[in-house]
Parts: structure tokens; C-alpha cells; sequence
């Protein structure tokens, strides 16, 4: 993973703040989950079920803003799926083997 610390724990504390009570998985994917990569963007996955999904999609904004708090500004994308969508979507399930499961404290 090329995220330091510091980085994980924007990140991680930022979705925790906005998604609470709100259970969740978060995972890192794309060119930052892989350590032999150089540079690019910041590729989130929050999975969540069927009935949040709608509402954790309208709080990307603010959990980007919330992330910008603790680091620097860069490119962050925030993908929001259901577990179902994960199996059944072609692209989630390219990067989804391959996605590392980011710490959380709501499961």
C-alpha cells in the first residue's frame, strides 16, 4: 500500500466521522494498492448495503473534505457499491481481488 500513516488515518477517521452509525467496508484499490506503482490518485471502495448506498454517495464531498482536513489535497475517487454490486459489476470485480481492506472501527 503507498499510503503513509498518516494518509490511513485521514482517511479512515474521515469516514468513520461521516458515515456514522453506518456499517461499512473501505478498501484502497487502483495504482495506491499496489507497491511497484508510481504516483496517481487515491481509489476508495466503500461497500455498504443496498439501503445506505444512495446516502453514503451524497456524503463523498464532504468526506473528501473531511480527509483534506488532516493532508494535502490530491485526487481521491470515492466508488460506493453494495456487496452484490461487487460480484456483478464488471469493473468492481477487476479491482476487487486485488483491493485491500483499509482499518475501521465500525464492524
Amino acid at each position: 500500500m503507498r499510503l503513509n500513516p498518516k494518509e490511513v488515518n485521514a482517511i479512515v477517521q474521515a469516514f468513520a466521522d461521516c458515515l456514522s452509525p453506518i456499517t461499512y467496508k473501505l478498501y484502497l484499490f487502483g495504482s495506491r494498492a499496489d507497491d511497484n506503482k508510481k504516483g496517481g490518485d487515491i481509489d476508495l471502495l466503500v461497500v455498504v448495503a443496498n439501503e445506505f448506498k444512495s446516502d453514503v454517495a451524497q456524503k463523498k464531498t464532504t468526506i473528501r473534505s473531511r480527509i483534506f482536513d488532516s493532508i494535502d489535497e490530491q485526487k481521491i475517487d470515492i466508488t460506493v457499491a453494495t456487496e452484490d454490486e461487487t460480484l456483478k459489476d464488471p469493473f468492481l470485480s477487476t479491482i476487487f481481488p486485488t483491493a485491500i481492506l483499509m482499518p475501521s472501527g465500525n464492524e
